[in-house]
This record gives C-alpha cells, structure tokens and sequence, in this order.
C-alpha cells in the first residue's frame, strides 16, 4: 500500500523511520526519548562543573547538583522527542494515543480545525462603486 502523499523533505541522522497511521505518510524521527551514552557524559561534565563552582559556597553537599541536572537533561530530551512524534501533516500524536484515545481524537479534529481556519483567507467586502 503506497502512502497519501510523499514529502520531500528527508530526515537527517533520523534513528526511526515509521508511517503515520492515520494519513500513512512516512515519517522520521531523528531523536530517541532515552538518554544516550553522549548525554550522560554530558550530565556528568556538566554536573562537575556546577558542582566546582559551587563547592566554596555549599561544600560536599554541591555534587547532588548531579541529580538535578540530570533530570533536567531528561526533560530536555523527552519534550523533544514529544515534538517530534505528532504528525505535521495530519496532526496524530502517538504518544497521546497511547495514553487516552478520547483525547486523541480531540487534538487531531483541533488540528483539522485550525487548519481549515488557516486555509480560508478571510476578505472584506469591497465598497460599492457609485
């Protein structure tokens, strides 16, 4: 089954390469919502740095900045990955739709809304000619 439409634009260095299920475009994700090896040294390096500059003022206590930057790394990565699974062609979230369908539905008749709002240029009458 070939899909709707083919898009031009290509993916780079994308990890995943799915079809939307509801408008079976293909699409790409170029982001896995798991921390990598690179962004855990990055926590690390990150982590001692805080922590350096930190210790005259807090002592030991300054490296549990760690855990803080570390939860900060990981919300960074999952909001990214968020923004990259919803389609942009026919607005299928597959993440909500793993959570609750209902709302699903919603977000993608919203999106179709808004759409069409977009698409329907309003233009004002013009002046009767005398």
């Amino acid at each position: 089954m070939k899909a709707l439409e083919t898009r031009v634009y290509k993916y780079k260095n994308k990890s995943n390469v799915f079809f939307c299920p509801l408008c079976r475009t293909e699409r790409g994700i170029s982001i896995s919502p798991k921390l990598s090896k690179r962004n855990y040294l990055q926590i690390l390096l990150t982590s001692i740095v805080f922590g350096s500059a930190l210790f005259p003022f807090m002592g030991v206590k300054c490296f549990f900045i760690f855990f803080i930057v570390w939860a900060g790394f990981e919300l960074a990565v999952r909001t990214d990955y968020k923004k990259q699974v919803a389609c942009p062609h026919c607005g299928f979230d597959a993440t909500w739709y793993k959570r609750d369908v209902k709302v699903t539905r919603q977000l993608v008749k919203e999106f179709w809304a808004q759409k069409q709002t977009v698409a329907v240029p309003k233009t004002q009458p013009t002046a009767k000619q005398v």
